[in-house]
C-alpha cells in the first residue's frame, strides 16, 4: 500500500501504479489503489487539521511566475522564515503592481499576530501591502510642496 501511494504521489497514473505493483507480485486494480489513496488522504486531512503550526515573527514574501493555459500569472507567497510554513498565497496577473493586501491580511489572520520582520526582494507592492495591512497606513499621494525659507 505504501509503495502504491509513493508511486501515485510521485506523479504516476493509477493504471501505471497497478502495473508496477503487478511487476513485484501484487495484483490489484487501479480502483483498489484509488480507494487506498482516498482513505489515506482523508485520514491525513483529519490529522493535519488538528495541528496548529507555530509561526514566528519573521515572514518571507516572494513571487514566482506560472503559465496557466498559456497565460502568465504570478503566485505571491508568504512563508514563515524559521519553519518554512506556507502562511498564505495569492495569484495575480501582474508582477510589481498587483494589489496583494489580501495576502498579508490572510497571513495576519492565519498567524494571529503581525510579523516583526518582513523579508522580500524589494518589490514595491510588498512594501505597500505590508504597510496597509500590518501597520494600517494608507499610501499617501505625493504632491509637490515648495519649501518656504524664512529668516
Amino acid at each position: 500500500m505504501t509503495t502504491a501511494m509513493q508511486l501515485y504521489f510521485s506523479g504516476e497514473s493509477l493504471r501505471n501504479v497497478a502495473h508496477s505493483l503487478k511487476l513485484i507480485g501484487m495484483d490489484v486494480s487501479h480502483q483498489t489503489i484509488y480507494n487506498w489513496i482516498d482513505k489515506y488522504t482523508a485520514l491525513m486531512e483529519k490529522y493535519l487539521d488538528k495541528i496548529t503550526q507555530k509561526i514566528s515573527t519573521s515572514w518571507r514574501a516572494d513571487e514566482l511566475y506560472l503559465k496557466v493555459k498559456g497565460n502568465t500569472k504570478y503566485l505571491y507567497a508568504l512563508m514563515d522564515d524559521e519553519t518554512r510554513f506556507w502562511i498564505a498565497q495569492q495569484v495575480a496577473d501582474t508582477k510589481n503592481t498587483a494589489d496583494i493586501t489580501p495576502l498579508f491580511s490572510k497571513g495576519k489572520e492565519v498567524a494571529g499576530t503581525r510579523p516583526n520582520t518582513r523579508i522580500s526582494d524589494g518589490a514595491p507592492n510588498f512594501h505597500t501591502a505590508f504597510n496597509r495591512v500590518i501597520h494600517k497606513q494608507v499610501a499617501k499621494k505625493q504632491t509637490y510642496q515648495p519649501y518656504l525659507v524664512t529668516r
